[in-house]
């Protein structure tokens, strides 16, 4: 495949990528294999940047032009306004380069357009870089009913930075169960295993060997708490929704194949994970209705899907493809995934309940409903000594504990332990 330059290629890649309606943070490496190796991370942050900040570059779009305009127009343009407002990128260099994408891509006279509206952003780039005046909204970029939800647990400065913490690129996080060399990872002495990954993935050696992986800080933590409810690591466990296997891997590396089992829906990612697991059982079944035997486990994990809010600084275009509309569906579903848990853990059992979403109707009220329902069963409090100390604000009075990524570096994971107790 030939190479071309970053900007054009930036551009053909969100084309496409809105025409497969495909996540850009697991089709970017087909990116990289189009233009040089020294301009990928320029591209990587351009289309990033773009997607994550749509809303206030839309914004900006409106103040600079009164008509409407095609959708691969409007792409380009936003790809623009991204390097005006937030990139350094001299504005001759700027306007030159993306006049002769938008001739090679639009057509002559839409670049002429092009050449216009950007020439007038760099004039008025000092007040397009200012967010006075903008709604939180526009400001953080995100869609409202996102800014609401995130509104029900924080306020004011709280909740400014934390939506503002979605739009920075997150460090390649992972574990590593065998030493990395010091180029490869940086070790974190806050977690076990805990490293931060200083090449890509890709071309580190434990990667390779399957002995390290990619895996956020707050999925560690998820694991270690989880963990800490087996000191002995003698139980009986199961992970009810084991896609894609990271937490599934890091719970076989402590446990013997016969102790866990997992279950997934799709047969491809059940694959995936005995690919990276071998000699572990993993079933593919709906684990709304598995077919297990009652009171089977000592442990079940579920990692139940939900909107992805804690995630959002990892898969910048989850905010503008999520809708409110999807959030009844998922309560539904992680309601109907726990009363299977509960059907399948014995007497003094455990069910780690996890989403990788703050949103109460996912976390907090998601338990408050379960235990109304299943009187018994009760939170089980995390104990503060099973994670750092850097990690502990993260526990709540109720035992529960809800990571957030401007607070603790995370993604913003929910985990709260529920116990069985004799009917």
């Amino acid at each position: 495949m030939s190479e071309i330059k970053p900007r054009r290629a930036a551009w053909e890649f969100l084309r496409d990528s809105s025409k497969r309606d495909s996540y850009i943070n697991l089709e970017i490496e087909n990116l990289h294999q189009r233009i040089k190796p020294n301009e990928r991370a320029f591209a990587t942050e351009l289309i990033f940047g773009s997607v994550r900040m749509r809303l206030r570059l839309d914004d900006s779009i409106e103040k600079l032009i009164d008509r409407a305009i095609e959708d691969e127009v409007r792409e380009l343009l936003r790809l623009g306004l991204y390097e005006v407002i937030f990139m350094t990128t001299a504005d001759h260099a700027l306007v030159n380069e993306y006049v002769e994408v938008s001739k090679t891509v639009l057509g002559k006279a839409r670049s002429s357009f092009i050449n216009a509206v950007l020439r007038r952003a760099c004039r008025e780039r000092e007040s397009l870089q200012s967010d006075d005046g903008l709604s939180l909204e526009v400001k953080a970029s995100h869609p409202k009913w996102i800014v609401d939800a995130f509104s029900l647990l924080l306020e004011g400065e709280r909740l400014s930075d934390e939506l503002l913490s979605h739009n920075r690129g997150a460090e390649v996080q992972g574990v590593a169960f065998e030493t990395m060399s010091e180029d490869e990872g940086l070790r974190d002495a806050r977690l076990p295993y805990g490293h931060t990954f200083l090449k890509p993935p890709s071309a580190i050696s434990t990667v390779k060997s399957g002995a390290s992986f990619v895996q956020d800080f707050g999925s560690q933590l998820v694991c270690e708490v989880a963990l800490a409810t087996d000191r002995e690591k003698e139980m009986k466990w199961l992970d009810l929704c084991a896609g894609p296997g990271g937490k599934f891997a890091y719970l076989a590396h402590h446990l013997q194949s016969e102790q866990l089992i997992g279950m997934e829906l799709h047969r491809h990612r059940a694959d995936l994970i005995r690919g990276r697991v071998k000699g572990y059982e993993v079933l593919v079944d709906d684990a709304r209705d598995s077919g297990l035997p009652s009171e089977s486990f000592d442990r079940i994990l579920l990692d139940a899907p939900c909107t992805g809010l804690g995630a959002l600084r990892r898969r910048p275009d989850a905010r503008w493809r999520r809708s409110e509309s999807d959030l009844k569906a998922l309560v539904k579903l992680q309601r109907e995934l726990l009363d299977s848990a509960a059907k399948l853990v014995r007497i003094g059992g455990v069910i780690i309940y996890v989403t990788c979403s703050p949103h109460p109707l996912e976390t907090r009220t998601q338990v408050a409903d379960f235990l109304r329902t299943h009187p018994n069963f009760k939170v089980l409090p995390v104990e503060r000594d099973t994670i750092d100390k850097s990690y502990q604000s993260s526990i709540g009075a109720d035992g529960m504990m809800q990571l957030m990524t401007a607070e603790h570096g995370t993604d913003g994971m929910f985990l709260a332990l529920v116990q069985r107790e004799d009917q």
